[in-house]
């Protein structure tokens, strides 16, 4: 809730500057500035999301994993166990469309943060 709370205030802060630039032209950097510091909140957040749902919580969903698979086909546990790394390759592999989105999240905040710079050094 604290996310959306925040992303709403600087919306209305970014609205607000950007709609009162014909009154002084200088507005819009403050939009942009606040429109950086926007992204910046996300990237941190996007950030710490990866990072626990991708190596603090690896080994819990993992398990999860281990136990679908069990349920879902002829597998044992015991034969599961021996070929452990292959399951944990195969799970990994599973992983990487879910990394590239989140990736393309933070490496989309960088650019809108790259953009918002090069606007402002050229007006």
């Amino acid at each position: 809730m604290k996310n959306f709370y925040v992303t709403i205030t600087l919306l209305i802060l970014i609205i607000l500057f950007a709609s009162l630039q014909s009154f002084w032209g200088g507005l819009v950097y403050f939009a942009l500035s606040f429109l950086i510091i926007l992204c910046l909140y996300w990237i941190i957040i996007f950030i710490n999301q990866y990072i626990v749902d991708y190596y603090s919580t690896f080994e819990e969903d993992f398990k999860k994993y281990c136990a679908e698979i069990i349920n879902s086909t002829s597998i044992t546990s015991q034969e599961l166990n021996e070929n452990i790394n292959f399951y944990k390759k195969k799970y990994k592999r599973s992983l990487i469309r879910d990394k590239v989105f989140d990736i393309a999240k933070i490496l989309f905040a960088f650019s809108v943060i790259a953009s918002c710079i090069a606007g402002m050094t050229m007006v």
